[in-house]
Formats: structure tokens, C-alpha cells, sequence
């Protein structure tokens, strides 16, 4: 009888899922998550992942068992524990669905090595991205650096059939299950578990957001930039551990007109974009894509990185972001530029601090779309925003919110401000900061910087660097 082995990695779904129906086309199948070191130890590690992973992987498990195979769990390096899974249950193939970050490629070869050498070999499939990233090319084949003519190529770009789901599964007999980690050895608390649940972890509860936004496509591009009416999808977290498939809700856009439906399908290119990136320049984790920003000579200020993490920088827009992050393990996207231009532009902190504190925080931190977004803000990755360009927290603010109800729900200390003073506090007169109780300096910070002195710097010192 033939034995395959249905390897999960970012792809916790039933339902389109490659590499899952390709298993299930043998006799019998093995499901297997392996829980790698870089969980709990890794430069990446986060509790608010680990908690969402570990929801999304029972809920897994449970469907898995119904079918009729348990999810079977295994500690350690891949390349030790698939092929030595392989040799017990005798699989000649396992199956996964190809992730193209430099870890994920890593991982793979070895594991594809040793695999070969126990007579079994690793199958790979195209269930995270949209369309192949690696087989989008110029046309003198070399990957792209510039989005748009990349969009243009994804739009024509091949996609594969959506895969079956499996309704009958067979296991071997005779392997040890296994168990998942505790929450402690994956350094889960309350706090990460309550941040998880509110996002709605597992594929169930993924492919509630995903009716929910096809659903509301239409409207996608005249709320997306508003945060305070909290009416975008929700889906980067679902998306980034694949309980939902990114080709599905693709597949479902296109078949809508709307230029809402347009811009949201556009958002998942820039997905696969990020992913196409990474995976042609793995140099892109530790340093610029832009060799002339290789070298940049960034400020050194612990104490305003702090703030800047704790939300305390002054500024109600990047206040506001910081700390919905912390409390919800997610900000809006119009938020994330906003707090990552402040922090390169205005600040002049290097972009790699801003991007490791929203990887321990964020549910969706991908490697691929953080690291280029990150790079994108900071104006030194590929196709970014010009270095000339500094995002005012205090226009963004006043056109994004101006009634103010993003920046009050996440910034008690100026609720009581009126309207006019909400984005720039510290320029409200004494009278006015008193009465409503934000008085600058007492009850609410100073700003760490003058926006205006600090623009014209970051300008200056990006273009001497560029020069």
C-alpha cells in the first residue's frame, strides 16, 4: 500500500490545500506538523504567533481526526524528523506547499537531501502564493524589482485549480502521534492568548472573514485608508498561516467588477511581490536591497525607541498605532506606513528595530511582506517610497480621522480634546490642554522631535547618502 506524508507548515486548511489533497491520493496518509527551535528561540519568535498557531493547529487536528487521520506532531529539525517519520511509516513521498523565504528554502533542501537518502522524496506544491513567484520574470528573465510591471506579469500569470478537500482519510497504524508544545515552552500567557482569540485563529473562523470581505469587496477601496471605521478584512493573519487560501479569495476577486474587489486583489499581488523578493535576494533579512543605503548612518536612541514602541511619542496617529499593536497584535495598514515613516524619517532610527518590534507583536509578521514593507517605508528597499517623501502624522491624521475616533479609542489621555486640536495637542493653547485635562508634558508626552526640523534632516541625510 502507498503511504504519503501531508507535511503542514503555513498552509493550517482543509480546503484548497495542495499539498494536503496530493497526500491524500495515496493508500494512506500521515499528517504532520514539526514544531522547529526558531518557534521559542528564533530571532522572529513571538508569543502572539505561538498562541494563534497553536489554536489554529487543534482546530486542524480536529478535522483532520473526523476525516479519519490524526495530525501527528514532532520536535526538532526538520531534516531529522521528516525523514525519520518517513522511514517508520514508510512513505515514498511528503508533500508540502512551497514557502520561498530563506529559511523556508533552507529548510527544505536538507530536508530534501535527507529525504533521497531514505529512498522518499519531497514533493512541492503552490498553496501559499496566488501564482509561482519564481515564475514570474522580465522578459530577459530576471526577477523584478519594480511592482507595477510585476503586476501586470502576475495578472497574466498561470494559477493552478483549486484543490479538492478531502472527505475520507486512511492512517497508518503503528506511529506515535505525538504532542504539541505546552503553551509555557512556547512562551504563551494570557495576554497572547487573549490577542489570539480575538483574531479568530483556525481555518473556520478564517473562512468566516473571507465570505465577509468578498462579500464586502465593493467598499474595500473607500474604507481601506479609514481606521476608524475598523472595516478592513482582517485576513493578514489568516492569510500569513494559510487557514484561508490566498488563491481562493484571489480566484472569488476577480470575478467581481468593482474597483473595490480591484484594490483588495492588487493588495494580495503585493503579497506575492514580497515573497518574490525575499526569495530572489535572501541578503534582504539583515541588510538594504538599495546598495547606495548600505551603511546608513542611523541615530542611536534607545529612549525614543522605547517610546516609539510603548506609544508614547506624543504624536496621537503614531501613539495611536503603537499601541493598537500591543493590544491587538495587529495594526491598519495606513497606521503601519505612518509609524514606520516616523521612526526612519523622523526619528532616524534604523528600519531593522521597527521591524523585529512588529515581528514579536504582529499576527500576520510574515519575514518576506514585514522585511519589504519595512524597506519600503524607510525608502532603501526595492520599488520604494521616494527617501524625500515623510509621512505628517498630523495631515495623516486630520484626513484619515478627522472626527477622531481612531486616535480617542486608542489615546485616552486627549479624548477630551476638541477636534482641532486632536492631531497636533502640544500646539492647543494652555487654556484648552487644561480643560481637557492633556495638558503637555503632565498628562501627555512632549513630542520626542519637532516634525518639521526632523523631516528636513532625514532629507538632507538621505541625500547625501544617495549621492
Amino acid at each position: 500500500m502507498s503511504v504519503s506524508i501531508a507535511w503542514f507548515r503555513r498552509d493550517l486548511r482543509l480546503t484548497d490545500n495542495p499539498a494536503l489533497a496530493a497526500a491524500a491520493g495515496a493508500d494512506e496518509i500521515l499528517p504532520v506538523f514539526c514544531f522547529e527551535a526558531g518557534l521559542t528561540g528564533g530571532r522572529h519568535r513571538s508569543a502572539n504567533r505561538n498562541a494563534y498557531l497553536l489554536a489554529s493547529l487543534r482546530e486542524l487536528a480536529d478535522g483532520l481526526r473526523s476525516a479519519g487521520a490524526p495530525l501527528n506532531f514532532r520536535h526538532g529539525d526538520p531534516a531529522t524528523e521528516i525523514p525519520r517519520l518517513a522511514s517508520e511509516c514508510g512513505a515514498a513521498e511528503v508533500h508540502v506547499n512551497r514557502d520561498h523565504t530563506a529559511h523556508a528554502r533552507s529548510r527544505d533542501g536538507r530536508v530534501a537531501a535527507a529525504l533521497e537518502k531514505a529512498g522518499a522524496a519531497l514533493v512541492g506544491h503552490e498553496g501559499i502564493a496566488c501564482a509561482d513567484p519564481n515564475a514570474i520574470r522580465t522578459t530577459d528573465d530576471r526577477p523584478f524589482r519594480v511592482f507595477t510591471p510585476y503586476f501586470r506579469a502576475w495578472l497574466d500569470a498561470p494559477r493552478r485549480d483549486p484543490a479538492p478537500r478531502p472527505r475520507r482519510l486512511v492512517a497508518p497504524g503503528g506511529i506515535s502521534v505525538g504532542r504539541p508544545p505546552s503553551k509555557a515552552d512556547l512562551g504563551i500567557d494570557i495576554s497572547a492568548e487573549r490577542v489570539a482569540a480575538a483574531a479568530g485563529p483556525g481555518e473556520r473562523k478564517g473562512r468566516k472573514l473571507l465570505r465577509r470581505a468578498i462579500e464586502r469587496a465593493g467598499a474595500y477601496a473607500e474604507i481601506r485608508d479609514l481606521p476608524g471605521l475598523d472595516e478592513t478584512t482582517r485576513l493578514s493573519p489568516p492569510l500569513h498561516f494559510g487557514t484561508i487560501s490566498a488563491l481562493e479569495l484571489e480566484r472569488a476577486l476577480a470575478r467581481t467588477r468593482s474597483n473595490g474587489a480591484k484594490a483588495l486583489r492588487r493588495q494580495l499581488a503585493w503579497r506575492d511581490f514580497w515573497l518574490n523578493v525575499i526569495g530572489q535576494r535572501p541578503a534582504n533579512r539583515n541588510e538594504e536591497f538599495d546598495p547606495r543605503f548600505r551603511g546608513m548612518s542611523w541615530r542611536d536612541d534607545a529612549e525614543s525607541l522605547e517610546a516609539w514602541k510603548r506609544g508614547e511619542t506624543g504624536v496621537p496617529w503614531i501613539d495611536a498605532g503603537m499601541r493598537q499593536l500591543l493590544a491587538e497584535g495587529w495594526m491598519h495598514n495606513r497606521l503601519r506606513m505612518a509609524t514606520a515613516s516616523y521612526l526612519t524619517k523622523n526619528l532616524l532610527i534604523d528600519w531593522r528595530a521597527g521591524e523585529a518590534h512588529f515581528m514579536h507583536h504582529l499576527l500576520d509578521g510574515d519575514e518576506s511582506q514585514n522585511n519589504g514593507n519595512w524597506q519600503w517605508a524607510a525608502s532603501v528597499g526595492a520599488d520604494p517610497q521616494p527617501w524625500f517623501r515623510v509621512f505628517n502624522p498630523v495631515r495623516q491624521q486630520s484626513r484619515f480621522d478627522p472626527d477622531g475616533i481612531y486616535a480617542r479609542r486608542w489615546v485616552a489621555e486627549i479624548r477630551e480634546l476638541p477636534d482641532e486640536h486632536l492631531a497636533a495637542p502640544w500646539r492647543a493653547p494652555a487654556a484648552v490642554q487644561e480643560a481637557a485635562g492633556c495638558v503637555i508634558g503632565r498628562d501627555y508626552p512632549e513630542p520626542l522631535v519637532d516634525l518639521g526640523e526632523s523631516r528636513r534632516e532625514a532629507i538632507s541625510r538621505f541625500r547625501d547618502q544617495a549621492d
